[in-house]
């Protein structure tokens, strides 16, 4: 009876101490958190391991996937994996530091200026490598996630993919990533992922929200809902150079790929759609401010919290009159809703 009262007693002071940890952390400036994060990633470059078929503990193995409950990855304001939790998709990947260089544009918060971010490049299932293989034979299903740091506020983050599918080619710069994604044409592991996104409580699970990236500014000022303003849909489109740089056919791991990236190269173009019927207008670009690396911690504990699309349409409610479910609302660029 002692030993477990102990035990709860320390599961609660953890707790406490996580969660005066976070508002500490928190609190301290964007570059603050960067340096921290940045150091994070940079200090060790061994890669994470993809899931096991059968693993000790349970949770992290691949077939928890479609156990655990999505809820802490659309709920949690943190920059590291809460404990118990284990990345079982994008497990393995590159990481680097990188900003957003916009143009003019009517959008507010970090659609200003987004100087202090880290992205990960990650397929979201291990693919099967190897010279004669192809990339849609292989799994090769490329996915972006970014983090913006923000003074005083939790970071922003947007998770980016093209399609739930694998593409056809080994390039990860072949196709245009998107926060939107098309639910057509999925197989049935994409439409058991797709299922076990449900477990958010989103009814949106192809989508994340961008409110939150517009909220905030780098400086940690907020915006009311009567002053926010953020686009309906974002598209990364790779550069003409990015999109020569590695061939359609295999040729090295993604890794050793992206290492051969130097710092300050220009990766998308980034489009925004004002709405579900508007055009994409170019908005700025992707650029990195570091080189591209493998990360233990990259790869095992830094968390991309996914902002359900539901808060983007409570602020935005005419968006839902024009497309009102994801079975019905087509994607650019997949479903040609450009």
């Amino acid at each position: 009876m002692l030993s477990r009262l102990m035990l709860m007693i320390g599961a609660v002071s953890a707790a406490l101490l996580r969660g005066t940890f976070v508002k500490l952390y928190d609190s301290q400036s964007a570059k603050e958190k960067f340096d921290y994060l940045l150091g994070k990633i940079l200090a060790d470059s061994s890669p994470g391991q993809w899931p096991p078929t059968v693993g000790w503990p349970p949770s992290s193995s691949l077939p928890y996937l479609f156990i655990e409950s999505m809820k802490p990855t659309v709920s949690e304001f943190t920059d590291e994996m809460p404990d118990g939790r284990y990345k079982l998709i994008h497990s393995v990947g590159g990481a680097a530091s990188v900003k957003f260089d916009f143009l003019p544009n009517p959008y507010t918060g970090l659609f200003k200026e987004a100087n202090y971010g880290l992205i990960r490049f990650a397929s979201a299932k291990e693919p099967k490598e190897g010279s004669g293989i192809g990339a849609l034979e292989g799994g090769f299903t490329p996915g972006i996630g970014v983090k913006f740091l923000r003074d005083g506020v939790p970071s922003a983050n947007v998770v980016f993919l093209h399609k739930l599918t694998p593409q056809d080619s080994w390039n990860f710069f072949k196709n245009t990533q998107s926060n939107h994604l098309s639910v057509g044409g999925l197989g049935t592991a994409e439409n058991l992922l797709k299922k076990k996104f449900e477990t958010s409580g989103s009814d949106w699970v192809n989508m994340v929200g961008l409110s939150d990236f517009a909220r905030y500014s780098e400086d940690g000022t907020e915006l009311s809902d009567e002053d926010i303003n953020f686009p309906f849909q974002l598209l990364l489109v790779p550069t003409d150079d990015m999109k020569s740089r590695f061939p359609d056919t295999y040729s090295a791991p993604l890794i050793d790929q992206l290492r051969t990236i130097p710092s300050g190269s220009t990766l998308y173009d980034i489009y925004a759609k004002a709405d579900y019927d508007a055009p994409p207008t170019l908005i700025g670009s992707m650029v990195t401010t570091s080189e591209i690396e493998s990360s233990s911690f990259a790869d095992g504990k830094l968390f991309l919290k996914h902002q359900i699309m539901e808060e983007d349409f409570l602020l935005r409610p005419e968006w839902l009159r024009r497309c009102g479910s994801n079975d019905d609302c087509g994607v650019c660029p997949v479903d040609n809703r450009c």
